[in-house]
């Protein structure tokens, strides 16, 4: 499972310099669900052509063992760019697409839905979990079975 961070942003978390994300729930749940999981190492700017998504499409592309993908905030819009860059054959290896923290007014599950694509993914699709909750806590909400 590759892992895709959200934007640098360190005057909100500063300690998460490479970009937003509570690593190990993130880890503990991709091996939960039976996936080897890996955090690429860039933060979650977004957009077609932004470093994370043209870092992300060559792990995928070179990595035949990633056969899914997991998305927090601005890593989760990348996913959809990612989905949206794959042929047909490359999102038919894709098992489990997992999106956290996205704002559903601009990146809605219907977005993600494997039928629109042709495939047939099973989607995980989480907006922030519910106050006293923060956006940062989304990775340990998916953990604990939210």
């Amino acid at each position: 499972m590759l892992i895709l961070r959200g934007i640098t942003n360190l005057s909100v978390w500063p300690k998460y310099p490479n970009g937003a994300l509570d690593e190990p729930p993130a880890l503990q749940y991709a091996s939960n669900r039976g996936y080897s999981g890996r955090v690429l190492n860039v933060s979650g700017e977004t957009g077609d052509n932004s470093k994370q998504t043209k870092m992300a499409l060559q792990e995928f592309i070179h990595d035949s063992t990633i056969t899914a993908l997991y998305g927090f905030s601005g890593g989760g819009y990348n996913v959809y760019h990612i989905l949206n860059q794959l042929t047909q054959a490359q999102r038919d290896r894709l098992e489990l697409v997992v999106v956290l923290g996205v704002e559903a007014g601009k990146l809605s599950a219907h977005a993600l839905n494997p039928h629109r694509y042709h495939a047939h993914w099973e989607l995980v699709y989480r907006n922030d979990p519910p106050k006293p909750l923060g956006h940062i806590d989304g990775p340990q909400y998916l953990l604990s079975g939210h």
